[in-house]
């Protein structure tokens, strides 16, 4: 069981109630020990919850996400475990072997020794690449996800949270939201699929371990998606050249369309406005005073703003 502890800090308080509900830690005996430090730049790990490696009877036996309270209402922890569960039983993530809803929190299976959490650098390695493009597919072969989900109606919902004088907002905030829901109704009127995805591409959810296997984690953001969508966000993420996000492009499709790839380009600068606008939401919300959610986001309002301004912008969203 859970040691007595008299501690106040909100958060763990939440972990020691999920543990405690665990089915597979009764009788016990537990500690908690510190997960992985939140940085939000220069990249976003950690921040959205708070992580403890979960050591029962001595030996390192789980990995404990807890969503952060104030800002639980961004995540469906469910829903986000199922997809998770659906991923582990493919080889592609640590199974969730806890779920408690009441507290935000689930707690996944220890991955072991030799794991680490991957780079930018690491995703523009071939092999690794190919890896992740293959897990995504995998997953997208699979059964529907319990949510569908498009990074427009996000970047509306978290448009609303804000004033338009809002400081936080860059002084052409309305021209990257107004470029961006241009791409919003090239993509309606083009139609798309919808198929189940993990759709958080950060280099930061990916773990690699002995021998470059690879697991996914955190499947806060997990619905159904376009799948053009993850993987312009994981060019994005990746690689500074068009050469090198063809290249990835024809690993996911066996081709390059330049359709398929305007797509993606413009998918990835709407993924921009979606997590400047998220960031900066949790400026405002997070109990953590000291993460720098405003340089994050500025990082990604620059990124937008060069992706709508390229030359050729319009034109390319005709050929969607």
């Amino acid at each position: 069981m859970n040691k007595p502890q008299t501690l106040s800090d909100p958060q763990e308080l939440l972990a020691r109630a999920a543990l405690a509900k665990a089915p597979i830690l009764a009788g016990r005996d537990t500690e908690l020990a510190p997960g992985v430090p939140g940085v939000a730049s220069p990249s976003y790990h950690g921040v959205e919850s708070s992580t403890y490696q979960v050591v029962v009877e001595g030996a390192p036996t789980g990995f404990l996400k807890v969503a952060v309270a104030e800002i639980r209402h961004l995540v469906d922890v469910t829903a986000a475990a199922e997809a998770a569960r659906w991923a582990s039983s493919l080889g592609l993530a640590p199974k969730p072997l806890f779920v408690a809803g009441d507290e935000g929190a689930i707690l996944f299976e220890h991955l072991g020794e030799g794991w680490r959490v991957a780079r930018i650098d690491d995703l523009r390695r071939p092999d690794i690449m190919a890896g992740v493009i293959v897990a995504h597919r995998s997953i997208a072969d699979g059964p529907p996800l319990g949510r569908d989900w498009n990074v427009f109606d996000g970047i509306g919902e978290l448009w609303a949270a804000f004033d338009p004088a809002d400081p936080g907002l860059p002084p052409d905030g309305w021209w990257l939201k107004q470029n961006v829901d241009a791409i919003g109704e090239a993509i309606a009127a083009a139609g798309s699929d919808l198929k189940p995805a993990h759709a958080d591409p950060h280099a930061s959810n990916l773990m690699i371990g002995p021998g470059g296997a690879l697991r996914l984690v955190d499947f806060d953001m997990a619905a159904n998606v376009d799948p053009y969508y993850q993987l312009g966000a994981l060019m994005n993420e990746a690689y500074q050249f068009d050469t090198e996000m063809r290249a990835a492009l024809e690993m996911f499709d066996g081709a390059v369309r330049e359709s398929a790839f305007q797509r993606c380009r413009a998918y990835a600068a709407a993924d921009d406005l979606y997590w400047a606008l998220r960031s900066l939401l949790l400026d405002r919300l997070h109990p953590r005073r000291g993460l720098e959610f405003r340089k994050y986001a500025s990082w990604r309002f620059l990124r937008c703003r060069m992706l709508v301004g390229r030359p050729g912008f319009e034109e390319a969203l005709r050929s969607l």
